[in-house]
């Protein structure tokens, strides 16, 4: 799956997936596959992971690398099982939605 990033439209990384999977990848630039520009944050590192550990680890400026190593681990510390579990049910609910309306566009997701 390819989401868009200039650096993974590059031809050497298209051609990777075509040559390895016949062109059956989902991506901007998969000449099956188009991925849509406004498709719903699907993924737990989309909807969950990357907020959470961005509000945790910026909460006020960083002095250096080493602290924002720290914070960074420190902020996937407090990840705990209840959250993974909850995630984990927004995830099923975000397919099945996603399945229900056959592969089409879904309106902004709202739990």
């Amino acid at each position: 799956m390819q989401d868009g990033a200039p650096p993974h439209f590059a031809k050497d990384v298209r051609d990777w997936p075509n040559e390895n999977f016949g062109g059956r990848w989902m991506g901007h630039g998969s000449p099956t596959m188009p991925w849509s520009s406004r498709s719903p944050d699907l993924t737990p590192c989309d909807f969950f992971l990357w907020g959470f550990i961005k509000s945790k680890v910026y909460t006020i400026n960083l002095r250096d690398i080493p602290e924002l190593k720290d914070r960074i681990r420190n902020a996937f510390g407090q990840v705990t099982d209840k959250m993974r579990q909850k995630t984990l049910l927004e995830y099923r609910k975000r397919l099945k939605r996603v399945l229900k309306n056959e592969g089409g566009h879904i309106e902004q997701y709202n739990s």
